[in-house]
């Protein structure tokens, strides 16, 4: 028995994107899509060009020529705590966890981009404030469940 899996419309699409430091040309042209529920890796070896265009596409670097669409909107020079308001953003090859906390923990702090409290809420940690921690706790959850992290 096959399985078959259906992908939506490209969730994000890189277009003819060129990139130079100086006179070295980091990417040259370009361009790839990734459908809805779609997972794509970036290979290549040593000085391929794989951390540019990661770092393109969360907002790190701005390319010289070409463009990034996602969710079907041409996405201008947006800096990187914009882009991961969008719910895109790169991790890195060295892991840095924050020392004496739980992976909850660590998880939950890269969520904070979505919590939408009040600084008021957030220092008595009722209503809106506590809902809203749940909710992401629970996110955080299925995150651990579905990639057999270690709770410790």
């Amino acid at each position: 028995m096959t399985m078959q899996r259906n992908f939506g419309e490209p969730i994000l699409e890189i277009k003819n994107i060129s990139l130079s430091f100086g006179g070295v040309k980091a990417l040259t042209d370009v361009s790839f899509n990734v459908l809805e529920g779609e997972i794509r890796a970036i290979i290549g070896p040593n000085g391929a060009g794989k951390s540019s265009i990661l770092n393109v596409i969360s907002g790190f670097y701005h390319p010289q020529q070409g463009e990034v669409w996602f969710r079907g909107e041409k996405r201008s020079a947006l800096k990187p705590h914009e882009v991961a308001k969008q719910g895109v953003a790169r991790t890195f090859q060295n892991i840095a966890l924050f020392k004496g906390m739980s992976t909850l923990d660590n998880l939950m702090t890269g969520r904070i981009t979505h919590m939408k409290s009040n600084l008021f809420w957030q220092m008595l940690w009722k209503g809106p404030a506590e809902r809203e921690e749940i909710e992401h706790r629970e996110k955080v959850e299925q995150i651990i469940d579905c990639f057999f992290l270690v709770r410790d």
